[in-house]
């Protein structure tokens, strides 16, 4: 059934990777490469590897002037117009043992550079019998082996670039810098580690492989750890001048407090309650049919292995990070002994845990010793309250209403909307607060009204009232009790069927996620009134996302991924990259990440809302609503979200 020995035996996983471009965004109409600086990046480096003048990058990066910093996010300007490449032209070549990309690229005369344009992924080994594409045109000719470098080098200087500072206010006045830079050659001695190559060491330094072979006369490619390499760096001195202007900020571009301090290399904590006490064979992933997992350690497991390739991705996007894996076992005093009252792990984040109280005592000790922790299970939204530092990835069920509000009030402001009465307190606040986003959510002229409606009895007389034949209708039921929710679907099924006339309505039931759980709720219903619902996630196997990870997913366990390994994988995904590299990957394979603050000192939620419907028996996503929580925490819990 899965493969574990190797997942849970090595509890720590360490990665990095070398410098390189992480993504594309769009800032004020200009397009920018997002560039994730490793330790010996330099700003001539950049200037090279990109074709872009010194200038325009330290104009596009303030503090890039004062020295580049690991793992700082730089933005290099894209220039309006990429020159059309020339077309190449090429040959096979079958590798044979101990061959190596530079020894190749010598034997053709060409560059490490032009084999790995023509043959993505070789730079992360060669197999013996891979046939791989040797250039024979033109553009084959462009090696360049640079032992002597001009001693001085002046940008050109282009209009300044506007830079987001978060403190300012439209109006404010903003100061521009053109830089004038030159350069000096330096030679920086560097000590092989274990493991690198020449061509990792070439782009950790912005350096051709053919540099760094003529300076240090290697033979073979052939390096080894603690071997001393001189790598000629260009030194920048960089003159500025002030001009003053003012700017219109673009308030999309602000971005929360970060949380995260940078380092050279991060420690996150995956608190999941494994039980392996009690599930030894956990351990060797032998499963028999006598086999009996915790229900807890089923879905454990299944996040694990997400959460493991989402580390591989992460890993490629430039993180540097070691792993720790901790089996709560559900034991709240054997957590809180492991954490300890400070932080002497140096926890940089924590995901999980998934029991409430375990939970709930992980967001004090990170708001305590400002570590942030990520709630992956839905949370009471006033654990949120005072506590910057806990991140809930689950939207609540306040949220989801919200989203459903915002729903109709956008596409259906002129259906009949009836609303069921609630069977208690809890329900009837629901309600209240549906009507009242509903209504503030309507497109400014427009106006509706809301029916509220008895369920009445099993005959659908009292509710066929409410329903209008000749124009569509949205009938809703915010309740998850089992018996009410069957008693207002039998209901409103007898009501459609009351008369010929109303059985041609065109009625749509609107009702809670938590609906789809309910075994009494019958297919049939759910379809003839295309059931429509707020939901935390959306997973379609067939998509051009979801394929591949379904097959690496199979290739690396031996089975296939159910939807908690998804979820593992997008939460990992998504906030390492963002709280650790700055990089937005908001787009999951099942989820889609809105993580805002739900106030001034509060702790930020998921704000997706997934509309589906159920139609032809098969769910279909109709819209992601992403709310901005603006109500209270106190509202909240007045509201008893849970």
């Amino acid at each position: 059934m899965r493969i574990l020995a190797v997942l849970i035996l090595v509890l720590t996983t360490s990665f990095g990777i070398f410098s390189q471009e992480i993504g594309e965004e769009t800032r004020n109409g200009q397009l920018y490469k997002v560039h994730a600086v490793e330790a010996g990046n330099t700003l001539y480096g950049l200037h090279k590897k990109y074709n872009v003048a010194i200038d325009e990058i330290i104009k596009a990066n303030p503090s890039a002037k004062e020295g580049l910093q690991i793992g700082q996010k730089l933005y290099i300007p894209v220039k309006a117009a990429e020159p059309q490449k020339q077309d190449l032209t090429f040959t096979l070549h079958k590798v044979k043992r101990k061959e190596t990309l530079y020894g190749i690229s010598r034997q053709y005369d060409c560059t490490v550079a032009a084999l790995i344009e023509l043959n993505p992924g070789v730079e992360n080994g060669l197999s013996i019998g891979e046939e791989i594409k040797i250039p024979t045109g033109n553009r084959a000719a462009d090696k360049e082996i640079q032992t002597e470098t001009p001693q001085e080098e002046v940008a050109e200087t282009q209009e300044p670039v506007a830079v987001l500072d978060s403190t300012l206010k439209v109006g404010d006045t903003v100061i521009h810098i053109d830089y004038q830079v030159d350069f000096r050659d330096s030679i920086v001695e560097y000590e092989v580690q274990k493991g690198e190559t020449l061509y990792s060491i070439s782009r950790r330094f912005m350096v051709p492989v053919e540099e760094l072979v003529a300076h240090n006369s290697i033979r073979n490619n052939a390096i080894k750890p603690g071997q001393i390499l001189k790598i000629t760096l260009k030194q920048e001195r960089i003159q500025e001048v002030e001009v003053r202007e003012i700017v219109k900020l673009d308030s999309s571009l602000m971005k929360r407090p970060n949380l995260i301090a940078v380092k050279e290399k991060y420690k996150i904590l995956v608190a999941l309650p494994m039980k392996i006490s009690d599930n030894p064979k956990v351990l060797s992933g032998m499963y028999t049919e006598e086999t009996s997992l915790n229900g807890l350690t089923d879905l454990s497991v299944e996040f694990l292995m997400g959460a493991q390739m989402a580390i591989d991705s992460l890993e490629q996007l430039g993180l540097n990070a070691d792993i720790e894996f901790y089996d709560t076992d559900g034991n709240l005093n054997r957590f809180k002994e492991y954490l300890g009252s400070t932080n002497k792990k140096n926890l940089d984040m924590i995901i999980g845990p998934f029991y409430p109280n375990l939970l709930a005592y992980a967001a004090e000790w990170g708001k305590s010793n400002k570590v942030p922790v990520i709630a992956v299970t839905k949370i009471p939204t006033k654990t949120l309250e005072n506590n910057p530092y806990l991140l809930s990835m689950v939207p609540s069920d306040l949220t989801l209403i919200s989203g459903m509000a915002k729903y109709l009030a956008k596409h259906h402001p002129t259906a009949n909307i009836v609303i069921v009465d609630g069977e208690n307190t809890e329900v009837n606040e629901r309600i209240a607060y549906f009507k009242d986003v509903f209504n503030k959510s309507l497109a400014p002229g427009k106006s509706a009204s809301i029916k509220m409606s008895a369920i009445g009895d099993v005959s659908g007389r009292i509710l066929v009232r409410a329903i209008d034949a000749d124009q569509k209708n949205f009938v809703i039921c915010l309740s998850n009790d089992v018996q009410q929710v069957m008693k207002f679907v039998n209901t409103l099924n007898a009501a459609k069927n009351y008369t010929p006339k109303y059985g041609k309505a065109d009625i749509t039931m609107v009702g809670l996620q938590e609906w789809r759980d309910i075994e009494a709720l019958n297919t049939y219903y759910k379809n003839r009134f295309e059931f429509t619902f707020a939901a935390t996630n959306y997973l379609n196997y067939e998509t051009e996302k979801t394929i591949p990870f379904i097959h690496d997913y199979r290739a690396r366990y031996g089975s296939d991924p159910s939807k908690y390994a998804f979820h593992g994988y997008d939460v990992l995904l998504s906030q390492g990259a963002y709280l650790f590299l700055g990089h937005q990957r908001n787009e999951g394979l099942m989820n889609h990440f809105s993580v805002q603050p739900l106030g001034f000192n509060h702790g930020s939620e998921n704000s997706s809302v997934f509309i589906s419907k159920q139609s032809d028996f098969e769910i279909h996503l109709l819209e992601i609503i992403s709310n901005n929580n603006h109500f209270e925490v106190e509202q909240v819990e007045q509201r008893g979200d849970n």
